[in-house]
């Protein structure tokens, strides 16, 4: 076998597909160590292109939280195993928050446990207790990447125990970092209470503020709270990561969505960059319940209306059904993460 250098060996390995270099660990323990690297999984991000896939979550009754990963194959969607055999030990799970590839969920009967998932390697850990006094079913959650120092962080959001009148003014806030010991209280909490699930784009997290005015933002690298104004005031809306940019969809109109980017996120200037007519050629007949789940192969989006699923070209305005079995499921744009997450278990 030929044997390159460990420098040359590293730069080819970050332009490989994740499901390649897992399969390349049994090739030597020199290979193994090296693919199982924190610091290859991170400059992995940055060069390799990996077709974006969707991970279907799974809510059945008999199956508690069934994970399936789907990728996609010739334009079409192609289910692979159920991934289940580790993640199903935590049982009845709520997915918090994703970012690049690694899902962060808690017990639905107690939102006090945190769970981390790497889908593609079957690794879940555990993360340590807080340590402020919360208010039970009162957190918010967002994992977020510190690319200025190569980390991974979670943010809690929670209403401070013992306080009364107006809760938008009594949030305090504490941040994790992967492989710490303990959680830190950050000194100024968000201008008010956040709605759904956070968007992780461009170094920061973001969700709805639930008064729909603007986007509540957490810099993860500086971990300070700040505010985004959305292009317009919206009625209908919902956010998302499209192609690394923070992008609002706008869902307020009876013959199309709108979507707009923020490109140029430091300016924090918003751009409309897609109008989608939803009936023709759609067939969409109430908007509000259209969701925008992310690009992905041919210059397709893919869209869910109530219980189907629709990949829309952009380009040609051609639409495809795709079939995802389940009768309550959820389905995220998803990039794989080679992080081995199971090295940053606190014992």
């Amino acid at each position: 076998m030929v044997h390159f250098p460990s420098d040359i060996l590293f730069d080819i390995f970050t332009r490989l597909p994740i499901k390649s270099l897992l399969r390349f660990k049994c090739v030597s323990q020199l290979w193994c160590n090296m693919i199982d690297d924190p610091s290859l999984a991170y400059m992995h991000l940055t060069r390799s292109v990996e077709e974006p896939k969707m991970l279907i979550l799974d809510h059945q009754t008999e199956k508690p939280d069934t994970l399936r990963f789907t990728e996609v194959v010739g334009g079409f969607l192609k289910a692979d195993k159920n991934l289940v055999t580790k993640f199903a030990k935590s049982k009845a799970c709520f997915l918090e928050s994703c970012c690049n590839g690694l899902l962060c969920f808690t017990k639905i009967y107690d939102d006090r446990v945190l769970i981390l998932f790497n889908p593609l390697r079957q690794e879940v850990i555990a993360l340590p207790p807080h340590t402020a006094s919360l208010i039970p079913g009162k957190r918010k959650y967002g994992l977020g990447f510190d690319s200025s120092t190569n980390t991974y962080k979670v943010v809690r959001v929670f209403i401070r125990g013992g306080c009364h009148g107006n809760l938008s003014f009594n949030l305090g806030a504490e941040v994790y970092t992967l492989g710490t010991s303990s959680w830190r209280p950050i000194s100024k909490g968000p201008p008010c209470r956040l709605a759904g699930r956070p968007i992780f784009a461009c170094g920061a997290l973001h969700w709805d503020a639930l008064k729909g005015k603007y986007i509540v933002s957490f810099d993860v690298g500086k971990e300070e709270f700040g505010s985004i104004s959305p292009p317009k005031y919206y009625s209908s809306s919902h956010l998302l990561d499209l192609g690394g940019n923070l992008a609002m969809v706008d869902r307020s109109f009876d013959s199309h969505i709108e979507i707009w980017v923020m490109k140029e996120y430091k300016k924090k200037e918003w751009v409309k960059e897609y109008k989608i007519d939803i009936n023709p050629p759609l067939g969409i007949l109430d908007d509000s319940w259209v969701e925008v789940i992310g690009l992905w192969e041919f210059g397709e989006i893919l869209l869910r209306y109530r219980e189907s699923f629709i990949s829309y070209n952009l380009k040609t305005s051609v639409k495809r059904y795709i079939e995802i079995l389940g009768h309550d499921v959820e389905v995220l744009y998803h990039m794989g993460s080679l992080l081995s997450i199971s090295k940053f278990q606190i014992k």
